[in-house]
């Protein structure tokens, strides 16, 4: 089962929603308050028998430190998406370990560690497109049409489905008379995020800091609240990436298939074949989500025609 969605009354109160990629079967678990502050407390320990063992400690460390995240000094507002749309970081060729170790916690089973060449060069956006660059090439304001109340040009896309992702480049490619650009895949992603680390994520170990990158999970947050922040006010990754942790899941190019780790090919690897209605590759985590799943290495997967408030995506420009 894949996580699809975490949704808070603001009472301490919490819907947590999982789906599974290969049947479509979805289920949702509700938790009262005392279970939220404990899901708070241990969402990226460690498994099993240790984390019964660990859970007071966890509870006593997690809570305290905790990211006062609408006050953090880290947050960086007023961004300007028309300065942001043309900005790009040039990612180099090179090779790393995809996926995660089995002591990282959090980890999946559709993890699994394997070594990737990404073979050349390619510019990945700084941030998400923007609902300012959605509406200049589109003309049109998906968020809105989704019951989203929370509209502003620095504010991530969403409510895009996959499909709509590949209507928005044709016309972006169109407009500038070329095939400059795309969905990145899934190694790409990952590799980007990573950022040369090896961590769970690309800032280190201490899931404590994580506010001071990511957008994640408040449980705590009135429903009006619950809705994606202004693209780039968080730390980048150290190659200059913003949002690779948190805000929204980003499309990638890959259809989805836990097991395609394990026979994917060395250089390059695009994903599996798939059909039209095969689910797709998202990545990153997103603003109500737990820890574990913004991790660098973090998986998930969503129909090609669903669209979600939670869902984004960012953009390669091809080096020509």
């Amino acid at each position: 089962m894949k996580s699809q969605d975490v949704v808070g009354a603001g009472n301490g109160t919490m819907y947590v929603s999982s789906f599974c990629a290969k049947c479509g079967g979805r289920f949702t678990l509700l938790s009262n308050q005392g279970e939220t502050l404990f899901l708070k407390a241990v969402n990226a320990g460690p498994s099993g028998q240790e984390l019964m063992s660990r859970v007071l400690e966890q509870a006593q460390a997690t809570l305290p430190l905790a990211v006062d995240q609408s006050n953090s000094d880290i947050l960086n507002t007023g961004v300007n998406w028309e300065d942001i749309r043309d900005e790009w970081i040039r990612i180099y060729p090179g090779k790393y370990t995809m996926g995660s170790p089995e002591s990282e916690p959090g980890r999946e089973i559709d993890e699994f560690l394997h070594e990737v060449h990404i073979s050349g060069n390619f510019l990945l956006g700084k941030c998400v497109v923007t609902q300012g660059q959605w509406e200049s090439i589109m003309g049109t304001t998906p968020w809105i049409d989704g019951g989203m109340l929370s509209s502003n040009p620095a504010m991530p896309a969403v409510f895009v489905s996959w499909e709509d992702t590949q209507r928005f480049i044709e016309k972006l490619n169109g407009s500038e008379g070329g095939n400059f650009y795309r969905l990145p895949t899934e190694a790409e992603w990952e590799y980007a995020c990573r950022a040369g680390t090896t961590s769970m994520w690309s800032f280190g170990e201490d899931r404590h800091i994580l506010g001071n990158y990511a957008w994640y999970v408040e449980s705590e947050s009135k429903m009006e609240d619950q809705y994606p922040r202004e693209v780039g006010t968080r730390i980048a990754n150290p190659w200059g990436l913003h949002d690779m942790h948190g805000n929204v899941w980003e499309w990638c190019h890959d259809v989805y298939d836990h097991d395609y780790y394990s026979r994917s090919p060395l250089v390059d690897p695009k994903g599996p074949e798939g059909s039209s209605k095969s689910p797709r590759v998202v990545r990153g985590g997103y603003y109500r989500y737990f820890t574990r799943h913004s991790r660098s290495a973090s998986r998930n997967a969503r129909d090609p025609f669903e669209r979600h408030r939670s869902v984004g995506f960012r953009l390669v420009k091809n080096i020509i």
